[in-house]
C-alpha cells in the first residue's frame, strides 16, 4: 500500500522522523507492504516543498544540515503557504509538527482543520490543539471519516493514549496525577544535589533538554497543556492550559530542596486532574513526595503518569530519559496505526 504524507513543521522532531522512516523502509516495505512516500513539507523560515513524486529524504536531510534551507532544492521548491499546501497536496496523512502556542493553539488548529476538510488523516506531536479544541477537532475529523492520531504530545513515544484506547476497553479513567515536564524534573534533581536554580538550568540549556527561554517550562504552562490534553481526551474535560490552577517551580530555592531532603521527601512538579461533581479539576504545581510515591524515583529528564482507573485500581507508566527520538517514535507509530485502519477498511 503506497502511504503519502504531508510534513506541516520540521524542526528537531520532524527531521529526527524522517531518518526513522530512511532507517525503518526495508522494514515497512517487507514486513508492512508500505511504500511510504513523503510529498510535501511545509516550514516557517526554512523553506517548503510540493511536489507530485516521493521527495529525495536524504538529500532534504543533507539541505538541511548544510544549507539550514530548502530553498535550493529544486523545482519543488514554494513559496505556498502552509494552509495552501494541506489544501493542495496530495497526502493520506499530514504530520502537524509546528512549535506549540500554548495559549491559542495556533497555526496547529488551523492546520488540521483544513486537514480534515480535504479529508486527510492527522497526526500531531503539537499538544496544544488537544489541549484547546480537542472536542471541535475530534467531531470535524468524525464528520469527514478522518482519522486524529496524538500519542506524541505527552511524555514523548510513551504509548499513553494507544494504551488507554488498545488494551484498557471498558475501563474508565476518573483521575489523572504525573511528572510530565522534563525540564523542571531534571531542574529539581540538580537542585537537589546543590545546584541553585540558575546553574541547573544553564546545565539543561547545554544538554539541549531546556530552551533559551525555559519559562514555559519553569511557570508550568507546558505541564498546563499535557494534563489539558490528558484530561480532555480520557475525562472529557473541556480544559485549557489557562484553565489550570498553576503554580510553577520559579519560587523553589535551595532551601526548599534541602529542607524537602532533610525530610525525606523530594520536590515533584506534578501535573493532576481530579473530578468533583461533574467537573474536571486540572492543577499543576510542586509537591513534595516521599519513598512510597511512584514519583519518588522520576528523576533527570524522567516522567511518570499515574492513571486512576474504576476497574484496574491504579496504573503507573514511566519513561526513562525521553527526548526527540522518542517522541519522532511516536509519530512513526501513529502512522503505522492509520495504515492499519485504513487497511481494514479497503
Amino acid at each position: 500500500m503506497k502511504l503519502r504524507l504531508a510534513l506541516v513543521g520540521f524542526g528537531r522532531v520532524g527531521q529526527e522522523f524522517v531518518r526513522l522512516m530512511l532507517h525503518k523502509r526495508d522494514w515497512l516495505l517487507g514486513v508492512q507492504g508500505l511504500d511510504v512516500e513523503v510529498t510535501a513539507i511545509a516550514t516557517r523560515t526554512k523553506g517548503s516543498l510540493l511536489s507530485e513524486k516521493a521527495l529525495d529524504l536524504k538529500r532534504i536531510l543533507s539541505e538541511i544540515e548544510t544549507k539550514g534551507s530548502l530553498a535550493a532544492y529544486g523545482p519543488e521548491t514554494t513559496d505556498m503557504s502552509a494552509i495552501s499546501i494541506i489544501e493542495n497536496c496530495s497526502a493520506d496523512i499530514m504530520i502537524e509538527l509546528t512549535t506549540l502556542n500554548v495559549h491559542s493553539g495556533q497555526p496547529a488548529i488551523d492546520h488540521i482543520k483544513n486537514a480534515f476538510r480535504m479529508g486527510i488523516d492527522v497526526v500531531t506531536a503539537n499538544k496544544g490543539p488537544v489541549a484547546i479544541a480537542y472536542d471541535d477537532l475530534k467531531s470535524l475529523a468524525s464528520s469527514r471519516n478522518a482519522r486524529f492520531r496524538f500519542e506524541g504530545t505527552v511524555m514523548d513515544g510513551t504509548p499513553i493514549f494507544s494504551l488507554v484506547e488498545r488494551t484498557l476497553p471498558g475501563c474508565t479513567i476518573e483521575g489523572l496525577r504525573g511528572v510530565l515536564n522534563s525540564t523542571t524534573n531534571f531542574v529539581l534533581t540538580m537542585m537537589t544535589k546543590g545546584k541553585s536554580m540558575d546553574k541547573a538550568l544553564s546545565e539543561a540549556q547545554s544538554q539541549g533538554i531546556a530552551e533559551a527561554d525555559p519559562s514555559m517550562d519553569i511557570d508550568g504552562w507546558d505541564a498546563a497543556a499535557k494534563i489539558s490534553a490528558l484530561a480532555n481526551v480520557f475525562m472529557k474535560a473541556r480544559s485549557t492550559p489557562s484553565k489550570v490552577h498553576r503554580r510553577g517551580i520559579r519560587d523553589i530555592d535551595l532551601n526548599s530542596t534541602n529542607e524537602a531532603t532533610d525530610k525525606n521527601r523530594k520536590i515533584k512538579l506534578v501535573a493532576s486532574a481530579e473530578r468533583i461533581g461533574e467537573e474536571v479539576i486540572t492543577k499543576v504545581s510542586p509537591e513534595l513526595v516521599g519513598p512510597d510515591s511512584p514519583f519518588w524515583s522520576v528523576d533527570g529528564t524522567s516522567s511518570a503518569l499515574t492513571l486512576k482507573t474504576d476497574l484496574m485500581d491504579n496504573i503507573t507508566i514511566i519513561e526513562q530519559k525521553g527526548g526527540v527520538t522518542q517522541t519522532a517514535y511516536a509519530v512513526f507509530s501513529d502512522m503505522l496505526l492509520i495504515a492499519e485502519s485504513i487497511s481494514s477498511c479497503r
